[in-house]
């Protein structure tokens, strides 16, 4: 990803003060905020047009979970903002970043968009960590089960590390480890499954 700015970001938020700090903040870096909305039912709607979403994992007693359901099926980057930690993400979810209120919205930012470096103004160097989640992400859909796709992500990382030197200059770092991943899938994919 190369930057927020004109990217549309969903915001699900069922507490008005914290849906709109979301709001602005994703505004003045330049994202076309879609919501927010208080509702399952109305982020199921902003769904189609969200290239990445906040959400809010209780909105009134209703769980937030079939629309992370659908945000994943579509590989679109989503974390999951609660005052609430008594509630348990399903395991299909573990990819998914986890912030708890209140949390300053920097923190919302850069668990959304982790590869983002220079996105924000500052000169902070994306690294292998903050490219993880998004990595472990297309590993669980290609995979579809956890088990195998930790190994896969496990097998290009070290992959990764035996091919440093051939990495092009300049290449960024998610679509290098993102290129690998995909090929170590293709060769050994279904090694993993048994």
């Amino acid at each position: 990803m190369t930057g927020v700015r004109g990217r549309r970001v969903l915001i699900v938020e069922d507490e008005y003060l914290i849906a709109q700090d979301l709001s602005r903040y994703f505004a003045k870096m330049g994202a076309h905020v879609l919501g927010p909305v208080s509702n399952v039912e109305a982020a199921g709607r902003q769904v189609d047009f969200a290239e990445a979403a906040v959400l809010d994992i209780d909105l009134n007693g209703q769980k937030v979970f079939p629309v992370a359901d659908e945000l994943a099926r579509r590989k679109i980057p989503f974390v999951f903002f609660s005052g609430r930690g008594d509630i348990a993400i399903p395991e299909r979810f573990r990819h998914a970043g986890r912030l708890s209120k209140p949390v300053d919205v920097d923190a919302v930012f850069d668990a959304l968009f982790p590869a983002d470096d220079g996105a924000r103004g500052d000169d902070s160097p994306t690294n292998v960590l903050a490219v993880l989640p998004r990595l472990r992400l297309t590993a669980l859909l290609l995979m579809e089960t956890p088990g195998p796709a930790d190994r896969l992500v496990e097998l290009t990382l070290e992959n990764a590390l035996g091919s440093l030197d051939g990495r092009p200059p300049g290449d960024d770092l998610e679509c290098w480890l993102t290129g690998l991943l995909e090929d170590t899938h293709r060769r050994c994919g279904r090694k993993l499954l048994l």
